[in-house]
């Protein structure tokens, strides 16, 4: 049950973390069908391959709930009951599926990722569609992070994520000082167990950062309400025939079916 803490942190820190999403004797599963979905999704061409590792090129792919990829344990993961209860508390009934990011790193693999705001990614800094959600209390979607494995990689600044930035902060992105060897002023490590999850307000200022030597397998998962998915950036997959299918649809846990049928509706004939 999610508790008036974990709500009350997550709206003044940016974040909060929730322990144990996932059962951990349904772990194996999942992550045996997250490896299963990655190897899918590049031998059907829907990832791409590096030619030197013969694993993921760069680190990610969009939509591995694709009707040629979605497996029903990695679904269920994706909508496990404390992460819908946890959108509910935000949203209410109001929760639809804006998309999904999978990640995976191999060991040898170094990630070094600069900070930034997913608000500056997805419509530019000072853009006006940037400007829009830039200081509302209460950003009207969360994006949610899913270790599959421990997780060391995430770093988040508290507090961050409804206001402007700080004289130095601005400093920082106006000049380009964003990169991994860069420590904004006041930014935490979150260490995550396999199978738990942190909710966050993608507007913070936050980072990756994996040296060789760990594996990450990770899903970042974006739920919102109705009126904010037609100004996201990752929500094109539910203007693609495909996912409107019935058996596609049938198949799926009906929390997650039902956030996926309502992205698809709002956004028919758009």
């Amino acid at each position: 049950m999610i508790s008036a803490e974990q709500m009350n942190t997550y709206y003044r820190e940016g974040y909060a973390i929730l322990e144990d999403v996932i059962p951990s004797e349904q772990l194996a599963q999942v992550q045996q069908s997250y490896e299963e979905t990655i190897e899918a999704a590049l031998r059907l061409g829907l990832a791409k391959r590096d030619g030197g590792t013969g694993f993921l090129q760069g680190h990610r792919f969009q939509n591995p709930h694709h009707p040629a990829l979605a497996q029903r344990a990695l679904m269920e993961a994706l909508s496990a009951p404390t992460i819908m209860e946890f959108a509910h508390q935000i949203f209410a009934d109001d929760i639809v599926l804006h998309g999904i990011a999978a990640f995976a790193m191999n060991r040898a693999f170094d990630y070094q990722g600069r900070w930034h705001r997913d608000s500056y990614e997805a419509w530019g800094k000072d853009s006006p569609a940037e400007k829009r959600v830039r200081l509302m209390d209460k950003m009207p979607a969360t994006q949610i992070l899913l270790a599959l494995e421990d997780d060391e990689c995430f770093w988040f600044v508290p507090r961050s994520h409804n206001r402007a930035n700080s004289a130095e902060e601005e400093a920082r992105f106006v000049e380009q000082r964003t990169g991994s060897e860069e420590l904004f002023t006041g930014a935490v490590q979150l260490q995550l167990r396999a199978g738990s999850a942190v909710p966050f307000d993608a507007r913070g200022i936050h980072r990756g950062l994996k040296f060789p030597g760990e594996v990450r397998r990770s899903l970042f998962i974006v739920y919102g309400t109705g009126e904010e998915v037609r100004h996201s950036p990752i929500s094109d997959w539910a203007r693609e025939p495909d996912y409107a299918q019935e058996q596609y649809l049938g198949a799926l846990p009906e929390a997650f079916r039902r956030a996926a049928e309502r992205t698809i509706e709002l956004l028919k004939g758009d």
